[in-house]
């Protein structure tokens, strides 16, 4: 037989093997393999003792070396779903291309694989295979690509992974892998990127990854890895990319990890590392996300940080840092993000934080800063979001704040704030939520704040704030919750508050509230929470507020209240609570809350007498 006829033989063979497959799909009809096929005959009975000789070289995603033999198929994202035990392999010994990625393909990957020993590229990504990785795959020494992210595999990473030599991409990621990972890792000398994230891999990082000094990307995240980070890490001189995140690593963050100059992405957070930040940090000079946030990292924020001239994302956040913030961070000209929430850090804010012009997120919420905000960061003209709730900071709230137009989200609550809210707050017109409650506030709340149409939480609480509710309160068409409680607020409730029609809760308990309540309150059929508690609040009680079907939670007790409660009060089958003693209600109990299922306490003073209603609201 001539060569000619030994290769249309071949492919003849190849055509066929992928008719048996094609059949064996179980939406094998499906248009984007409409063209695999052998007209007019049937798929299904064609013999290879045949004489027909058939190509599949122009069937959709087949491609053929110059012989005609089958080197390349690449049927991405085509809607394929079954399985490759019908897959004949062995059928092509030149295929050096296979990408079946996005698809709905399931079951095992046959160990036969193995039989494509000239394979280089496989891509079985976003695919619903199961099992184990077949040892098999360790044949493949010409692999350089292997893809097998996001299915279902599960078992070990085959030991031997290390013979393939020529391996460059691994990606293993999302899948359900676990026991440790094979030290043979670590032969993969020509390996760029190593991600292996969103496992269940657990056992201690190989010291033998040191040796992959080729190594560009490196992502173990979203495992159950323990122990330190080996030192040889120091080695990885190309790297780029390191995301170790999530993992139940713990001990000291190696000094050697400073030698990595070309990386611009570390992400250590959320494991367990301890000790101090290392000074080497500030030498990787690229660096431009350090992400070490949820440690129980301690001692002081390096100065050395402040080299780090690229930075654009800096989270230090829940860990176990004190002393101040070093003056040097002033120098990240570049920084975006700036978190550090939940430590230990006293002494002042650093006034060369407002010349950070890029800076649109800051977070120092949770430590233990004093004095006042610096004015500087007035100049912060693109910042979306401030906190710097629960510390110590004190003085008033610079006017400067009402520059930044861009915010959406300020929350200066939980510290010693005094005086009163600049009028320049109304010149925050994207603002969304204001959080201003636990401070020494006082004066009375600027009818500016009417402005802020996009406000949806307002949360002015525990000050010292008298005057009345402002009028153009009821502007704010998408405000979602009102808490004023805890403050000398007087004057009536404002009838116009009906209007607000997406607010859930309302808190103004433990004020000097007079007048009656409003019944246009009963419009508000969003509302979830009603706390009007501790005023001085009289007349009669709307009965429109039993049509609220959303009611949770309603507070009316030491008022001054008469009249009815209304019969439909627990209409809705959802109150959890009331309180309403110390009024001057009248009639009995509506019968609607004796036969109340959701009902967990109520506290109502009716014709003189304390009614008590817990788990049993029957009793």
């Amino acid at each position: 037989m001539n060569v000619s006829l030994i290769a249309a033989h071949n492919s003849t063979e190849e055509a066929l093997a992928l008719l048996r497959w094609k059949s064996s799909l179980q939406n094998q009809n499906h248009s984007s393999l409409s063209s695999w096929t052998i007209y007019p005959f049937n798929a299904t009975n064609i013999s290879s003792n045949q004489k027909t000789q058939i190509s599949p070289c122009s069937w959709f995603g087949i491609h053929c070396n110059h012989a005609g033999s089958v080197n390349s198929i690449n049927l991405t994202n085509s809607s394929l779903k079954g399985t490759l035990q019908d897959f004949s392999f062995s059928m092509f010994p030149h295929l050096a291309y296979l990408d079946l990625r996005i698809n709905h393909l399931f079951g095992i990957i046959p160990p036969q694989i193995g039989n494509l020993s000239k394979l280089k590229y496989l891509e079985l990504s976003i695919n619903q295979f199961s099992g184990k990785i077949p040892q098999e795959i360790c044949l493949l020494t010409h692999l350089s690509i292997l893809h097998f992210s996001m299915n279902q595999l599960s078992g070990t990473i085959p030991e031997d992974i290390g013979l393939l030599s020529s391996l460059t991409k691994l990606f293993l990621d999302q899948n359900h892998l676990d026991s440790s990972m094979p030290k043979s890792l670590g032969n993969l000398s020509n390996l760029k990127s190593l991600v292996l994230y969103g496992n269940k891999l657990s056992g201690i990082i190989p010291a033998e990854i040191g040796n992959l000094e080729n190594l560009v990307s490196l992502s173990f995240s979203e495992n159950k890895l323990q122990g330190s980070i080996p030192p040889s890490i120091g080695n990885l001189s190309n790297l780029q990319l390191l995301y170790l995140y999530k993992n139940r690593l713990s001990g000291s963050i190696p000094q050697e990890i400073g030698n990595l100059n070309y990386l611009f992405n570390l992400d250590l957070s959320e494991n367990q590392f301890s000790n101090h930040i290392p000074t080497s940090i500030g030498n990787m000079s690229n660096l431009e996300i350090l992400h070490l946030f949820n440690n129980s990292l301690s001692g002081s924020i390096p100065k050395e940080i402040g080299n780090l001239n690229y930075l654009i994302d800096l989270a230090l956040s829940e860990n176990r840092l004190y002393n101040s913030i070093p003056l040097s961070i002033g120098n990240l000209s570049n920084l975006q993000t700036l978190c550090l929430y939940d430590n230990s850090l006293s002494s002042s804010i650093p006034e060369k934080i407002g010349n950070m012009n890029d800076l649109s997120e800051l977070d120092l919420s949770g430590n233990q800063l004093n004095g006042s905000i610096p004015h500087s960061f007035g100049n912060l003209s693109i910042m979306q979001s401030l906190a710097l709730e629960n510390n110590s900071l004190s003085g008033s709230i610079p006017s400067e704040i009402g520059n930044l137009n861009n915010l959406f989200n300020l929350v200066l609550s939980k510290n010693q704030f005094n005086g009163s809210i600049p009028l320049s707050f109304g010149n925050l017109s994207n603002l969304q939520i204001l959080f201003l409650f636990k401070n020494h506030l006082f004066g009375y709340i600027p009818k500016e704040i009417g402005n802020l149409n996009y406000l949806s939480n307002l949360d002015f609480s525990a000050n010292q704030f008298s005057g009345f509710i402002p009028l153009s309160f009821c502007n704010l068409s998408n405000l979602e919750i009102l808490s004023l409680y805890g403050n000398y607020l007087f004057g009536p409730i404002p009838k116009e508050m009906g209007n607000l029609k997406s607010l859930h809760e309302i808190l103004l308990t433990e004020n000097q509230l007079s007048g009656s309540i409003p019944p246009s309150l009963g419009n508000l059929s969003h509302l979830r929470i009603l706390y009007l508690g501790d005023n001085k609040l009289s007349g009669l009680f709307p009965q429109g507020i039993g049509n609220l079907m959303k009611l949770n939670e309603l507070q009316l007790g030491n008022n001054q209240l008469t009249g009815y409660l209304p019969h439909n009060i627990c209409q809705s089958g959802l109150l959890k609570k009331l309180t309403a003693f110390n009024n001057h209600f009248l009639g009995p109990i509506p019968e609607s809350l004796r036969s109340c299922k959701s009902l967990i306490s109520a506290t109502i003073n009716s014709l003189g007498k304390y009614h008590l209603i817990g788990n049993s609201p029957n009793s």
